[in-house]
């Protein structure tokens, strides 16, 4: 079987141009761009190649202009390429990400460009839409489209890896803009999904379901929930449509809540055919974010997701909500309808585990427990302890700003565990722990 690397349907055409791995072209294709770095102008009519064009990166998309007059080039060193149809050997060279060096020499190489789109407007310059390209020092940055128009450059981050893109235009012909651009702004707003599942927006680490909750539930959150919704939304139209909507079999309803590795928490509505997100909690905005060098130099139990939710109760009655985190850390947050700023959070903090002395003796009638924990204000954030005493020490530090909590869910009470160093608990035993404690 031959391996298809390519496909391009023009404009209103008839004809599906296919690539394969063996460079044939079927039916034809006049602009074809080969891996090594060459890309030829094909002559349909006398079947012959009218130009050819070399660079010294690899190639990986190639885009017309949509006079014909030029051609766009993505390469594996994150740069492109604008040709001349009648100028094979003086392209101009372009990084859009690279940090162009004050002694003119060369860009440092980026990520490769895996697609590129050139497209015209009625007026202005023309937009260039390219996927990948970042720097290398970029690290941990999500997956960016970047459109490119004049001298301004947008980064639009996406949620998960991006496989492709298309730019859908009302007509190739010269207009006022892409369709999901508004004419003359600098920010380029994005459709909302009429139908969003972004269930593994961040990996699930657990859930929990809940059947024939109060019917006045699901509107409550829904309420709440709405009002998180980013403003930067297109306030055009869906632009596919077709189907129908089904009608949901269940009677009752039914909630699905997910815990999530970067401590978010997410309320599904699962009484329709499919599911629809009504609430989104964030729990890492109670804690301080300390860069992860100083976290990893202090203790081992410290990973890459510190606010990872480990468990939940949630009464829909009372609607109570008790979250454990996976840095032995648990929050308590109470339903609300108002917005609030808390300037000072309630933190009680429980030693995990005591060291006595030699001369200590557990036999002792007249050994007394110490007294419980006394609510505290937070402190600001410390440093992880050295290795020399035996301090408490946590993962996670509680904010020393005020917090200002949105409708919906806010904060009761947090609960941390503290370690002794030198008996770190593990992760089996922090988790069981927490456990226990949020059921009780």
């Amino acid at each position: 079987m031959t391996l298809i690397t390519y496909c391009h349907l023009p404009f209103q055409s008839k004809w599906l141009y296919i690539g394969t791995e063996k460079g044939n072209i079927h039916i034809v294709n006049l602009l074809i761009g080969f891996e090594c770095g060459i890309v030829v102008l094909w002559d349909l009519k006398c079947k012959k190649a009218d130009c050819r064009y070399t660079y010294d990166e690899a190639i990986h998309s190639v885009s017309w202009h949509h006079e014909g007059k030029q051609f766009v080039c993505s390469h594996s060193d994150g740069t492109l390429t604008t040709w001349n149809i009648r100028a094979q050997t003086k392209p101009q060279i372009i990084t859009p990400h690279g940090k162009q060096p004050k002694d003119g020499k060369k860009p440092e190489p980026c990520k490769p460009i895996l697609k590129v789109e050139y497209k015209t407007s009625r007026v202005g310059d023309p937009f260039m839409v390219l996927s990948g390209g970042l720097s290398y020092d970029t690290v941990g940055r999500r997956s960016c489209l970047t459109v490119m128009h004049g001298r301004s450059t947008t980064l639009l981050e996406m949620d998960f890896p991006i496989v492709d893109f298309l730019t859908l235009c009302e007509t190739p012909y010269p207009n006022e803009g892409l369709s999901f651009n508004r004419p003359r702004t600098d920010r380029v707003p994005i459709f909302e999904t009429p139908y969003p599942l972004t269930l593994h927006e961040s990996p699930v680490t657990c859930c929990e379901y809940f059947v024939d909750c109060p019917s006045e539930l699901i509107p409550a959150l829904y309420s709440v929930g709405s009002r998180q919704k980013r403003q930067c939304f297109s306030k055009k139209e869906w632009p596919i449509n077709g189907g129908n909507w089904g009608q949901g079999t269940q009677s009752y309803p039914e909630i699905i809540i997910t815990g999530h590795a970067d401590g978010s928490i997410k309320f599904w509505d699962a009484s329709a055919l499919m599911l629809q997100m009504l609430y989104k909690l964030k729990t890492a905005k109670v804690f301080e974010r300390s860069r992860r060098s100083e976290e990893k130099g202090g203790s081992e139990m410290v990973d890459e997701d510190p606010f990872a939710i480990q468990t939940l109760s949630w009464c829909p009655e009372s609607r109570m909500l008790c979250v454990a985190g996976v840095s032995a850390h648990i929050i308590i947050y109470r339903f609300s309808k108002q917005e609030v700023t808390t300037d000072t959070l309630q933190l009680l903090e429980v030693r995990m585990q005591s060291e006595f002395s030699e001369g200590d003796s557990p036999e002792s009638p007249e050994q007394s427990l110490p007294p419980p924990p006394a609510l505290r204000r937070p402190t600001p954030p410390l440093r992880p302890p050295t290795l020399t005493g035996p301090e408490t020490t946590n993962p996670a530090f509680m904010r020393s700003s005020p917090l200002k909590q949105s409708p919906g869910f806010q904060v009761e009470l947090v609960v941390q565990l503290l370690w002794v160093r030198g008996s770190l608990l593990n992760q089996s035993q922090a988790s069981l722990s927490t456990h226990r404690t949020a059921c009780e």
